[in-house]
């Protein structure tokens, strides 16, 4: 039989091979050749060719064999006659969009975290013991009550304090007991959780005293001071003023100074 790949919606794991009659009778309705699921076994199995089989079966009768005689049905299918076929449909309904869950990044757990992280141990055991009795948490553990890897993600987000609703415990987690238990869960984070650690860090101001110690301030890059901006001035090398250098012809001591003396004194 013909085999046709059957690739997933975003087009990016690998392909599985779906047999071609199987693929025209999930997509019957899709191909303008076919809009009949009846027609796909004409078409994939030839099974018009037993049309006539009821011939053969029984010669001496005109009609054939009513045995073997195949009738058209009353009802086609599900695509000519979809009422009929209403009792069959799911009911249930499409699972809602979760938005992503939050990336924690990695962290090394302190304290509070354990203390948060035993006291689920705790209320996991109970939870069993009230629920499936002790039986199931002797051969079982507390894993039928809250899975292993759903409690460490419960941990990792009360640390980041992601989980403050029973809305974030399912975003964050997928648990199918969010409603059954949630607010059970919400209460020992609040109760547990570390605490919150303020991004912010407040110094308080320093008072001068009124001794005679001095006080010592550590000044503020960023205040604004009122002092003038003083210009720096060139000092000359040779005669020791302001405001130029021993090049300049300013200076008293210039070389071209002495030259026009010297000719003066000539004259």
């Amino acid at each position: 039989m013909s085999q046709i790949l059957n690739l997933s919606s975003n087009g990016r794991q690998p392909a599985t091979l779906l047999d071609l009659s199987m693929y025209y009778l999930i997509n019957a309705n899709q191909h303008m050749g076919l809009m009949c699921r009846r027609k796909v076994f004409d078409v994939c199995i030839d099974n018009e060719v037993a049309d006539f089989d009821h011939l053969d079966c029984n010669p001496e009768c005109i009609l054939g064999c009513s045995c073997c005689l195949i009738l058209q049905p009353m009802v086609c299918c599900n695509i000519h006659h979809p009422n009929h076929f209403s009792i069959y449909s799911s009911q249930a309904d499409e699972p809602s969009v979760m938005s992503r869950r939050s990336h924690h990044p990695k962290y090394t757990k302190q304290v509070p975290d354990l203390v948060l992280q035993d006291a689920f141990d705790d209320w996991c055991e109970q939870k069993t013991i009230s629920t499936y009795g002790w039986s199931h948490l002797n051969d079982l553990g507390p894993s039928p009550v809250l899975p292993n890897c759903t409690l460490d993600c419960i941990v990792d987000c009360a640390h980041h304090c992601k989980i403050n609703s029973i809305l974030d415990l399912k975003k964050e987690t997928g648990w199918t007991d969010s409603n059954r238990f949630g607010n059970e869960i919400i209460t020992l984070i609040q109760r547990h959780a570390p605490p919150i650690t303020s991004p912010f860090v407040t110094t308080p101001l320093s008072y001068p005293s009124t001794g005679n110690v001095p006080v010592l301030t550590t000044p503020c890059p960023t205040a604004r001071t009122n002092t003038p901006n003083l210009k720096f001035k060139n000092k000359c090398s040779a005669c020791n003023n302001e405001g130029h250098n021993a090049c300049n012809h300013v200076c008293p001591r210039h070389p071209s100074h002495a030259a026009q003396n010297k000719e003066n004194d000539q004259s």
